[in-house]
């Protein structure tokens, strides 16, 4: 299905924030405005995920809208795009240059950056999920548990999580509702056994 510049603007500006963002956050860093008509349209075919707020809706792209968005890297400029619509697709076309000779998908790039924490691991992560959760055993997304440990190697985290799950000192289980996941969510995920796990919980 073709999309207008509101649809495509939307759906990049959240490929270049790569993560959940509110509509008042949009328009007032950038000035852009995801109006009803666009939030619906891209609702309802799968791209954006979008939830209420306070008086507003905060957006997020699904693995739909990043598949959306890997496809567009290579496209033409869109008809009545104007020139800020060709700067931007000549970034995008870059990017898909860039990507490709680095081996990188799109989320890597976008992931925001953070110096490697002093201290061990484990308190790290003890300390990560206690400035996310607002009282002990609260279920804490793993995608954000993940942003607060900077740069730790994911194979060393992984390795912890799973010997605090071996030894009790964190539960973990996975989103039943498969379908509202993100390409982040999905990304963050710890695989145990046959499931990946996307929430944490500890004391």
């Amino acid at each position: 299905m073709g999309y207008g510049i509101p649809e495509r603007a939307a759906m990049i500006a959240l490929m270049a924030l790569n993560e959940e963002t509110l509509n008042s956050e949009l328009k007032r860093r950038y000035g852009l405005d995801v109006r009803k008509s666009t939030r619906d349209k891209l609702n309802q075919d799968g791209l954006l995920q979008s939830r209420k707020l306070g008086r507003g809706f905060a957006h997020e792209l699904t693995d739909a809208g990043w598949a959306w968005v890997v496809a567009e890297l290579d496209e033409k400029v869109p008809r009545r795009a104007g020139s800020a619509g060709g700067a931007l697709y000549a970034l995008l076309n870059g990017l898909k240059v860039v990507l490709d000779a680095r081996g990188m998908v799109i989320q890597e790039l976008f992931a925001p950056a953070a110096s490697r924490p002093t201290g061990s691991l484990r308190e790290r992560i003890r300390q990560a999920y206690r400035s996310l959760a607002s009282r002990p055993w609260d279920w804490v997304e793993l995608r954000d548990l993940r942003a607060q440990l900077g740069d730790w190697p994911r194979r060393e985290v992984d390795l912890e999580l799973v010997g605090m799950f071996r030894e009790k000192d964190v539960n973990l289980t996975l989103h039943e509702d498969r379908g509202r996941l993100t390409q982040a969510d999905r990304d963050a995920a710890l695989r145990l056994g046959v499931d990946d796990m996307h929430l944490i919980s500890m004391e």
